[in-house]
């Protein structure tokens, strides 16, 4: 019998050209990639099917049977559960995204070792895409309130963060295909799988959601290899020395756009959604973006040709804030959302003080009177709690308040008769290196530009069953339920902050 090793290239020799149509390049890429590298894991896809497979029979297994009839879902901590409503939808979309990439490399790349690499982790990609949206549905059946899980994908175009997310996760696939695979295969799945699919099971778990580590962890399963394939890829690329320059732009992008979304997102996330309290987004992501990521990793590339990205310190600078400005906004501006929000306590607000010194000086202000502003009968806001809403990023769609209020990097400027805001000088940098690359995709609030708040509730499905009472909720308190007649007594406007601002913050 022959070993795997002589197996393996015994089935690259069935690689042939298709003669039933036309060769097209659909998805041209600026590098050249040799017809001969290595695959790792040197894959067998009757073997991998087989593999999956029992894991499949394993997670649904378990789903359907001993946590179903245990109420898992149903005993999870109520606050962490909410924050599995817009995080399901936002992973799910870049499984998605994560698909087409493949599916875009597969084509674009003629080396059979590759392809075969990019096919296994297609298959990867749509059983991710299903078990994420299962669980989804299964909170949606299971859970204590399962309002708002069955909103995240239609959110995905007018949610602040979904929209903010989808603008990142499309570059798994918009573009050069290579730059694709460094935004998914480099990036997103061997520096943010680590903390999304295995640190947040930790949380989970803490939590008493006893679920989502059962899927995230089977998903984790396959990011090895996924992580090999960036290996792979970045090897054949680097092996062109004409081609580094243009790979360390990438590079730098494709962190960048990662990061501006991934981390502030991440930091709500974990520190302001666990009630039993483990470690701070900024304790794993130095672990495992920082030290393992760049650490072992990246800054071992650099005797082949490929630095640190260019805006990594100014990232790790960032870390220390950007999460908690994230979610002031995020809860600030809860009707517009589809998951109910937990006031912080005191006990919450020690901590916060403890893992990120100087919190409350920068921050005690809006918790506090976050706390006095949930109880619809005082007739009042949190959006009040702002003077206006920050713009929104041209580039990232995040809002350009980063990464403190007082620190904030925004920038303003015009082009094409327009004004534009950038949260950073790298997303105006990355804005002036292909202005047509983002000049079409919309920011929410030119989307939404006008529209009361009661509109925009009622246009984008924010209600419950009831036909009055809003998803989304300040609090957790089930007897202070806020409705579309309360939200609509605010007479409160949805309008584009850059329209209110004058010509001084033109910068260029």
């Amino acid at each position: 019998m022959r070993n795997l090793v002589d197996t393996h290239e015994r089935v690259k020799d069935f690689d042939w050209e298709p003669t039933y149509g036309a060769k097209v390049d659909r998805y041209p890429t600026k590098y050249k990639i040799p017809t001969k590298t290595k695959d790792p894991f040197r894959h067998l896809i009757r073997d991998y099917l087989a593999m999956e497979q029992e894991k499949d029979d394993r997670q649904y297994g378990a789903m359907e049977d001993a946590l179903a009839r245990s109420g898992a879902a149903a005993n999870a901590q109520e606050r962490w559960m909410e924050i599995l409503k817009p995080a399901l939808p936002i992973v799910d979309f870049g499984e998605y995204a994560a698909m087409k990439s493949c599916g875009q490399l597969i084509d674009a790349i003629d080396n059979a070792e590759l392809r075969q690499g990019y096919m296994a982790q297609m298959l990867d990609e749509v059983r991710h895409t299903n078990q994420e949206m299962y669980l989804a549905r299964y909170y949606a059946k299971h859970a204590r309130d399962s309002e708002g899980f069955a909103q995240g994908i239609a959110a995905k175009g007018t949610n602040m963060f979904n929209r903010a997310g989808r603008a990142a996760l499309e570059n798994f696939f918009v573009g050069d295909p290579i730059e694709g695979a460094l935004n998914l295969q480099v990036v997103a799945e061997t520096a943010y799988t680590n903390p999304i699919f295995v640190a947040m099971t930790e949380v989970a778990a803490c939590n008493g959601d006893q679920v989502t580590p059962s899927v995230f962890l089977s998903i984790q399963s396959d990011e090895a290899r996924h992580m090999a394939n960036g290996y792979s890829t970045l090897a054949a690329v680097v092996s062109n020395p004409d081609k580094l320059p243009a790979l360390q732009a990438d590079f730098d992008r494709a962190f960048w756009r990662q990061h501006a979304f991934l981390d502030p997102f991440l930091g709500v996330v974990y520190d302001y959604f666990q009630k039993n309290r483990t470690t701070s987004y900024q304790e794993k992501w130095t672990e495992w973006i920082n030290d393992d990521w760049i650490g072992s990793y990246i800054a071992k590339l650099e005797p082949f040709g490929l630095n640190v990205p260019v805006w990594f310190e100014e990232a790790k600078e960032r870390m220390k804030w950007v999460g908690h400005t994230a979610a002031m906004v995020a809860f600030a501006a809860w009707p517009q959302q589809f998951w109910r929000f937990d006031p912080l306590t005191n006990e919450d607000m020690d901590w916060f003080e403890l893992k990120y010194p100087g919190w409350y000086d920068q921050y005690g202000f809006f918790w506090e009177g976050y706390r006095e502003l949930t109880d619809p009968k005082d007739g009042a806001s949190t959006l009040s709690l702002f003077e206006t809403m920050p713009p929104l990023c041209r580039v990232c769609q995040m809002p350009t308040i980063f990464p403190r209020i007082d620190i904030s990097t925004a920038r303003i400027k015009s082009y094409g008769g327009k004004r534009h805001a950038f949260c950073s000088d790298a997303c105006e940098f990355i804005f002036d290196e292909d202005p047509q690359r983002y000049l079409c995709y919309r920011t929410r609030y030119e989307i939404f530009d006008g529209y009361s708040l009661d509109e925009y509730v009622v246009k984008n499905g924010l209600l419950r069953a009831d036909g009055k009472t809003l998803i989304a909720q300040p609090s957790l308190d089930w007897d202070k339920m806020w409705t579309i007649e309360d939200i609509r007594a605010l007479n409160y406007e949805i309008k584009n902050p850059l329209d209110a601002l004058t010509d001084d913050w033109v910068v260029s």
